[in-house]
């Protein structure tokens, strides 16, 4: 998982509370996307490179000091016929676009209608 430039610029944000509230209103992420594009993630990222679906975050646990966990679910008639090559967490926008704060590529994983995904994020702050 790599987090993305984008990512880091609205964390500084938050983090110095800027008051710039209209940089800083989408920086919390409340998505999952998932794509079957191709190629190494990388800081630069701004935008999966096949989104193919995205989901509201599940799940979000805090509980543990200096780290986050999100949750996302898809069910299998979702995945039917898939090949699930990327994945990243974005805050909420519309249809298949926004800017993503972290990217995952993967060797691909084809889904037949049969499996559903569940994808864990887990950040650690030092």
């Amino acid at each position: 998982m790599v987090v993305t430039n984008h990512a880091r610029g609205r964390i500084a944000l938050l983090i110095a509370n800027s008051g710039a509230s209209t940089l800083i209103a989408d920086s919390v992420p409340t998505q999952f996307m998932i794509g079957n594009g191709s190629g190494t993630a990388t800081e630069s990222d701004v935008t999966l490179v096949n989104a193919t679906d995205r989901q509201n975050v599940t799940a979000t646990d805090a509980s543990v000091v200096n780290k986050i966990t999100w949750t996302g679910d898809w069910n299998s008639v979702e995945l039917s016929g898939l090949s699930l090559k990327e994945f990243g967490m974005m805050p909420s926008g519309a249809a298949l676009t926004g800017s993503i704060w972290s990217r995952t590529s993967l060797p691909a994983i084809v889904f037949d209608g049969t499996n559903e995904l569940r994808i864990e994020e887990t950040w650690e702050v030092f």
